[in-house]
C-alpha cells in the first residue's frame, strides 16, 4: 500500500499568514484609493444679506424696513447628501402700521435687534459633500431648531423699551429669550479641485423662522385702559400703549382690538453665504 505524504502543517500556517497579509494589503490600498476621493467634512463660513418680519406691524413683505443682517456658521458634512450646520445670527427687524389705510390711527411701530443661536440639518438634492467626484451644485433645504433674543423699541424714540413699558397692562411680562424653528431653502455652487487644497462653496438662500409667540412687535391682544395705565404706571406709559393720543386723538375703549393674538410673528433672511472647506481634497 502507497503511503500519502505527510502535510506539511508549518508550510500551511505560512501560506495562511500570507493569503491574510495579501487580503490586508488590497484592503488597504482600496481604502487608501477611496480616501484618495474624500474632500473634507468640516466647513466655515459666512451669511451676508437682509432681514425682515411678517406679524400685526408688516405690511405685505414690509419692504419699507428691509434690513441688513449677518451670520457665521460651522458645517459638518455628514454624507454626500446630508450636513450638520451651527449658526450664529444677527438680525434686524422693524414694523409700523403707518401706511394702512385700516390701521394707521393706531400709530403703533416698533423695532429690534435679533441675535439667535441655531443648528440645523442641511439636505442637499445632489451628491455634493464628500467625494470630490461629486457635484459642483445642488439646491439643499434646510430644518432645524434655534434659540433667540430681542427686545422691542419704537422707531421714533429708541430709547423707549415697549417690554419695559407694559404696553398691554400684562400681569406678567413676556421672555425676551424663546425658542423658534428656522427652515429654508438654496442653491450652492463648489469651486473645481485642486491637489491638496480644500474648497470655496459659494450659496444663495432664504430661511424663516417660526417663533410661536405674538410678541416680536410688542403688540399681542387688546388694549388696556389708558386711564389705569396712567394712574397705576405713568401717563407717558399710557401713550406708548395708546399711541394714537400721540397725535391728539382719543383712547381707545378698554378691550378694544389692537393686535390679532392668533398670528404667531415671523422673521426671515434672504441672502448669500460664503464657506471655505478647510480639509484637503486628497488622502493625508
Amino acid at each position: 500500500m502507497e503511503r500519502q505524504p505527510v502535510l506539511n502543517s508549518k508550510a500551511n500556517r505560512r501560506k495562511r499568514i500570507y493569503a491574510i497579509v495579501l487580503s490586508l494589503t488590497m484592503t488597504l490600498h482600496l481604502s487608501v484609493l477611496a480616501q484618495g476621493y474624500f474632500s473634507g467634512r468640516r466647513e466655515y463660513g459666512v451669511v451676508l444679506g437682509v432681514s425682515n418680519y411678517y406679524g400685526d406691524l408688516s405690511q405685505g413683505q414690509n419692504t419699507q424696513y428691509i434690513r441688513p443682517s449677518f451670520g457665521v456658521y460651522q458645517r459638518y458634512n455628514i454624507s454626500d447628501y446630508f450636513a450638520w450646520r451651527n449658526q450664529l445670527s444677527y438680525l434686524s427687524i422693524a414694523g409700523t402700521t403707518d401706511g394702512n389705510s385700516n390701521y394707521q390711527i393706531q400709530n403703533l411701530n416698533f423695532q429690534t435687534d435679533i441675535y439667535e443661536i441655531s443648528s440645523l440639518i442641511t439636505f442637499d438634492f445632489h451628491s455634493f459633500g464628500t467625494n470630490i467626484k461629486s457635484g459642483l451644485q445642488t439646491p439643499y433645504a434646510m430644518l432645524g431648531l434655534a434659540g433667540y433674543q430681542f427686545n422691542p423699541y419704537r422707531l421714533d424714540a429708541s430709547e423707549i423699551g415697549l417690554r419695559a413699558a407694559n404696553t398691554e397692562y400684562r400681569k406678567k411680562a413676556y421672555s425676551r429669550v424663546r425658542i423658534g424653528v428656522p427652515f429654508g431653502l438654496g442653491y450652492k455652487f463648489r469651486s473645481s479641485h485642486r491637489k491638496y487644497k480644500g474648497a470655496w462653496i459659494f450659496g444663495v438662500e432664504a430661511m424663516w423662522r417660526k417663533t410661536f409667540m405674538d410678541h416680536l412687535d410688542d403688540v399681542e391682544g387688546v388694549y388696556p385702559s389708558y386711564k389705569e395705565l396712567s394712574e397705576n404706571i405713568s401717563e407717558s406709559v399710557a401713550q406708548y400703549s395708546q399711541a394714537q393720543t400721540m397725535n391728539g386723538n382719543d383712547p381707545f375703549p378698554k378691550g378694544t382690538f389692537r393686535g390679532d393674538a392668533s398670528l404667531d410673528d415671523w422673521y426671515y433672511f434672504y441672502g448669500f453665504n460664503l464657506s471655505y472647506r478647510f480639509t484637503p481634497l486628497t488622502c493625508r
